[in-house]
């Protein structure tokens, strides 16, 4: 029974709320309600609520009555229809005698909110010897009806692998552990970066918990996690008047980051010091620095005002020291200038990116450094070792970007190119691709033909694009994701033909995986989310096509761009042709 103590933690207990922001523009995602003020209804901490509940199973109820309340106090948000909660879930629920679906998606509609707009929060704590209530919890039941589902505090526990199989979540949330002092740790880096991956390969987001400084949040926006949540964001409020829809501080460190990328920060972290000689100094001076370090094997050459002219290598004064007289006879051509001996050398600019630097040393292979300047002036070099070591770090964050299965750009590029190009006046297209049908096959042939499946259509999408500025990404699984940058003489009607073309090709090209039998009859039986067998045609592919800046102007943000793309997908399903487009600058807001 529901006794008085219970109705009293109810009736005193309270929800705040904390921002979850994309990582690269700071706009608001969701929030996530956190309980408050148990501690008046005699409770010691959150978990003893839940854990109590449980063994009076009443947790069922319980449950029901915070989120209610968690749902009235989130839809005072203004723009609550625009984002996301996410809510803990205690999967135990699914053991109370008096648990029951369906109640939740009533409490919404009398909102006039939809089941999208809420994400359970699935917790390693309660899952050990419960596999099946969790397959039954979000499998035939609250996925089904349209929810979203995370895995919180993921990494921690023994289970975390296995929960995220059975589970299937759209997101995945990483412990805060694992994110505390982050840009000190090499071994949390690594394993971060393989949650990433792994979460890039399934097509899952990532949040970063937990984030508390400007180091950790830029070391997770490197490490390509989508989103971000923590006291560097802002702390949990209980008064949703606190929560705003973009957090221009995290907008303005990303930029400001970018800025350097490109600039000085990314180069002196390379930077090593050495001390030059001047053009008009001694050929002494040159032997003196090259005895002073053993490891050293050039000197810089400098013009009185810092001007880089070249290096001496010690290859080459070897040849006069060993020779008869040679000493003497470097000496003598020294005198007043070291011109004579210095060797050309590649030179860039601290302000120059990576990319550049590295092609500059690729381009020369006779020398074993690069000198640097700032203004024209040297301020340091990188050799051949650190060159080479940039050029890994370098295929490492490439690899990273890449989706392991086609090679393609994942999520973090496609994030990017996305927010680039709401912010731009220039014409922009961008088409999200789902197949159709794609489980059932998948169950039926097996995830080897399913992957090559996958791979065909990523091959179709390089041979169909031929566009210069055109991203080709993967976001994971079945979904795949192409954005143009539109020169002037570029239409909406070219693009659609290479879509059009695109979502042909591959429904006739897919033909030729299924069995005879499938071929000749239109579909295969295969068993449903019910695990009953029911026939599903052919798989083809669906496209959702979005154009901006073709003349017109739009205030959209990218929960209500991202509520587009949903739609426009189910439009696209169900459209003869599998093609959905809308203009941006058209829509009216809801």
């Amino acid at each position: 029974m529901f006794n008085e103590r219970w109705q009293t933690l109810v009736d005193v207990v309270d929800f705040a709320f904390q921002p979850i922001v994309n990582i690269y523009t700071g706009k608001l995602y969701a929030v996530e309600a956190l309980i408050r003020n148990y501690e008046s209804a005699g409770f010691v901490t959150i978990d003893a609520i839940f854990d109590t509940a449980f063994s009076e199973k009443i947790l069922y109820t319980l449950d029901v009555k915070l989120r209610e309340k968690a749902i009235h106090k989130f839809s005072l948000f203004p723009f609550s229809k625009h984002i996301k909660l996410f809510y803990n879930l205690d999967n135990r629920i699914t053991m109370m005698p008096d648990f029951k679906s369906g109640y939740t998606c009533e409490l919404l509609s009398s909102y006039e909110m939809d089941t999208s707009n809420i994400c359970f929060e699935l917790s390693e704590k309660h899952q050990v010897g419960m596999y099946a209530g969790v397959d039954k919890l979000v499998l035939n039941l609250y996925k089904q009806q349209g929810y979203k589902m995370a895995i919180d505090d993921f990494g921690v526990g023994f289970s975390g692998l296995q929960m995220l199989f059975n589970a299937d979540p759209n997101f995945i949330k990483i412990d805060r552990f694992f994110i505390s002092e982050i840009h000190l740790s090499k071994k949390k880096r690594l394993f971060v970066s393989s949650i990433v991956q792994i979460a890039q390969v399934m097509g899952i987001f990532t949040i970063a918990e937990g984030v508390e400084c400007e180091e950790e949040y830029l070391e997770c926006k490197k490490l390509g996690c989508d989103m971000v949540q923590g006291f560097f964001v802002q702390k949990p409020t209980r008064n949703v008047c606190e929560i705003v829809s973009s957090y221009e501080h995290l907008k303005f460190v990303a930029q400001n980051e970018k800025r350097k990328s490109t600039q000085s920060s990314d180069i002196a972290r390379y930077l090593q010091k050495n001390h030059p000689v001047f053009i008009d100094s001694s050929i002494n001076d040159v032997y003196e620095m090259l005895r002073a370090d053993k490891s050293v094997h050039f000197v810089p050459v400098l013009e009185r005002d810092f001007t880089p002219i070249g290096v001496i290598k010690d290859t080459d004064i070897k040849t006069y020291i060993y020779s008869n007289y040679g000493k003497a006879l470097l000496y003598n051509i020294t005198q007043g200038s070291l011109k004579k001996i210095v060797s050309s050398c590649g030179r860039a600019d601290i302000n120059d990116p990576i990319e550049k630097i590295l092609k500059i040393y690729g381009f020369d292979d006779e020398n074993d450094a690069i000198l640097i300047t700032e203004n024209e002036k040297y301020v340091g070099y990188l050799s051949s070792k650190v060159l080479l070591e940039m050029i890994n770090e370098k295929n490492i964050v490439d690899a990273k970007d890449q989706n392991p299965l086609t090679g393609l750009s994942g999520n973090r590029i496609i994030n990017e190119f996305v927010s680039t190009a709401m912010e731009s006046h220039e014409k922009v297209m961008m088409a999200y691709f789902d197949f159709d049908n794609f489980k059932p096959f998948n169950d039926y042939y097996g995830f080897r033909k399913g992957d090559r499946a996958i791979t065909l259509f990523a091959d179709i999408l390089r041979s169909a694009v031929g566009i210069e500025e055109c991203l080709i990404g993967h976001v994971g699984g079945d979904d795949f994701f192409l954005g143009w940058n539109l020169k002037e003489e570029h239409t909406f009607e070219k693009i659609y033909d290479i879509v059009h073309e695109i979502v042909v090709k591959f429904a006739e090209d897919i033909q030729s995986f299924y069995c005879e039998e499938g071929r000749s009859s239109g579909y295969i039986l295969a068993k449903n989310r019910d695990g009953m067998l029911q026939s599903f045609p052919l798989m083809t592919v669906s496209a959702a096509v979005i154009c901006h800046g073709f003349g017109h102007q739009h205030d959209l943000d990218d929960n209500e761009l991202n509520e587009i793309f949903g739609r426009l997908k189910k439009s696209a399903k169900f459209s003869p042709a599998h093609i959905a487009c809308v203009d941006l600058g058209v829509i009216k807001p809801a």
